[in-house]
Parts: structure tokens; sequence; C-alpha cells
């Protein structure tokens, strides 16, 4: 059995939760893998200053990290996408913002739309980041969501509905940005009613995992 330490923000709720619906469909097996979890912390409020936040779960990182090493972990994930590009010189390689650019590759995805709960000035991050890999944006919408609940909320409520009503067949493929964002539950089934291919960092982030490990 693989022991596999996960690094998530205090302030995820998703995560634990696609980790579960992943074990009740069978895509990860309770006998192959044993799931740690550490919880970053932070000093500053992710309303007061969005960057400092960020960088405060990198530098808690460190220690988290020390403290799955003890245990005797196999594999460490680091789960969230904003903060390992705002710290790129910080974070382990094996985060989100790595693994939605190898899942973009591993699928020949081009062009896209690019949804995310960021403001402008983080989703701006990752359309960049994106563009430095050859995956063209060709819109991008960022929700600028601010607190815990509303990202569960319209990840688990709002958000398959909302891609219906915002995608276009010229943008041939979706990326969803943020691992406090619900998206694992309706993914094939929107995939087959689209007609596209759809990856999000929770998604790309197991398939690293299961991939690697």
């Amino acid at each position: 059995m693989k022991k596999i330490g996960l690094l998530i923000p205090k302030t995820n709720l998703t995560v634990e939760y696609e980790l579960q619906y992943l074990f009740s469909k069978n895509f990860i097996k309770h006998d192959d893998y044993a799931f740690y979890v550490s919880k970053l912390n932070y000093k500053t409020n992710y309303k007061d200053d969005k960057v400092q936040f960020l960088k405060d779960l990198a530098d808690d990182s460190y220690n988290k990290i020390k403290d799955l090493e003890y245990l005797g972990v196999d594999y460490i994930a680091y789960f969230c996408t904003s903060s390992a590009l705002i710290n790129s010189d910080k974070i382990i390689s094996n985060n989100p913002a790595v693994s939605l650019i190898e899942e973009a590759k591993k699928n020949n995805i081009s062009k896209c739309l690019l949804i995310t709960p960021y403001n402008d000035v983080l989703g701006s991050k990752v359309q960049e980041e994106l563009f430095n890999n050859d995956i063209k944006v060709l819109k991008s919408i960022n929700l600028d969501l601010l607190n815990t609940k509303d990202y569960f909320d319209f990840g688990i409520n709002k958000l398959e509905q909302f891609i219906i009503n915002n995608y276009k067949s010229d943008y041939e493929n979706i990326i969803i940005s943020c691992t406090n964002l619900p998206t694992l539950h309706f993914i094939d089934k929107l995939e087959k009613q689209l007609n596209t291919k759809i990856i999000s960092s929770n998604l790309s982030m197991f398939n690293k995992i299961i991939r690697e490990d």
C-alpha cells in the first residue's frame, strides 16, 4: 500500500471531498493507497492580501513536509494551484500548476476556455502559465470568489450549468484551475454532453499521483 501525503490549505473544503468521490467510483482503490492529510496554515487573511496568503501557505509547507516525511510517506503532493504559481521557486514539483500542464500536454490541448475562481490578477497568472506552455486561452473567466463556502457551493451547485451557458465549440477544451473548486462529479457527463475535453486542478493532480506513485 502506497502512503500519500497531501498538503492542503486549511481553507480548502474540496480535496478530501473529491478524494472520497474517487474512492466511491473505484478510480482509486482503497487497498492500494493510504492518504495522510496535512493542513497548511496562514497568517494573512485571503480577503486582505491574496498574494501574501498564498506565500504563507508555501512557507508553512516546509514544516508540514518534514512531518509527512517523519511518517514515512512515499509521495507528497501540494494541493494549491495559485500558491504553486506564485511561489514556484519554493513549492515542490508535485503540484497542480505542474500537473495541469502535464494533463493538457497528455491530452493534446492547445487551446481552451479557462475558468478560475480567482480575481483577474491571479487568473492572469494561470493564463500566462498556459501561454508559456503553448496553450492558447481563447476566453478566460475569473469568478472572483472570496469565501471558502462560496467556492464549494459554486462548484457543487452552479459550475456545471455555468459551463454549459458559457462554452462554445470553438474553445475545444476547458481547463478549470483551483483545488478548492469541486469538478469531478460532473466532468465525465459534461465532456459527453459538450463533446469536449475538461481538465481540472484536482483531476490532473490525482492523475499525477497515480502515474508517479
